[in-house]
């Protein structure tokens, strides 16, 4: 992996427990998918680059510095600290599980409390492979539409969706940075 790059971005990634988060990370960083995931205690971290075209046909090389985030509620009080100074965000639920659904509003409100401020974010159907799936796609792209952020289904198992993810975050998180430049 190449040491240079144009853009750096922290990127989080939050959601309930065990709909899959480290497995995404793992699968988009690493490229493979394990089926003996333990509980994340507070944050692990991964760092992985990515190539992009930018609107001016010339390739960008972005850093991504990703934050995958404890989600069980005993780790409520560390969140915050994780959250900090991120660029962008990749919002998880599991297909299965509607409860992990239901909640991403408090993920939402947990997030921007912890940084002030609005953020791209990403919103993840995970678990796609799956059969018994609960959460149907029109609830999902419902919920992301409303808030204004894309809306993608993975399967960390498959590899499905998960470099288009970062992807689409970067691609956004680069736009925005050029803007500001401008600006």
């Amino acid at each position: 992996m190449s040491s240079s790059y144009d853009y750096l971005f922290k990127i989080v990634v939050l959601g309930e427990g065990a709909v899959g988060k480290t497995a995404i990370v793992t699968r988009f960083s690493h490229g493979f998918f394990r089926t003996d995931y333990k509980t994340t205690i507070g944050s692990q971290f991964a760092v992985k680059n990515i190539e992009l075209i930018g609107d001016d046909g010339q390739n960008v090389t972005v850093k991504l510095q990703i934050w995958d985030v404890a989600g069980q509620s005993r780790f409520q009080i560390l969140r915050p600290m994780y959250y900090r100074g991120a660029s962008g965000g990749v919002l998880v639920y599991d297909t299965t599980r509607k409860r992990t659904f239901l909640v991403l509003e408090e993920w939402l409100a947990e997030l921007k409390q912890a940084i002030g401020k609005d953020i791209p974010l990403v919103l993840v159907a995970n678990k796609t492979d799956l059969p018994d799936r609960v959460v149907e796609p029109a609830m999902g792209r419902q919920f992301a539409d409303a808030r204004k952020m894309p809306y993608l289904e993975s399967s960390a198992k498959t590899g499905e969706g998960i470099v288009d993810i970062f992807e689409q975050l970067a691609d956004v998180l680069v736009r925005q940075a050029r803007q500001k430049r401008q600006s």
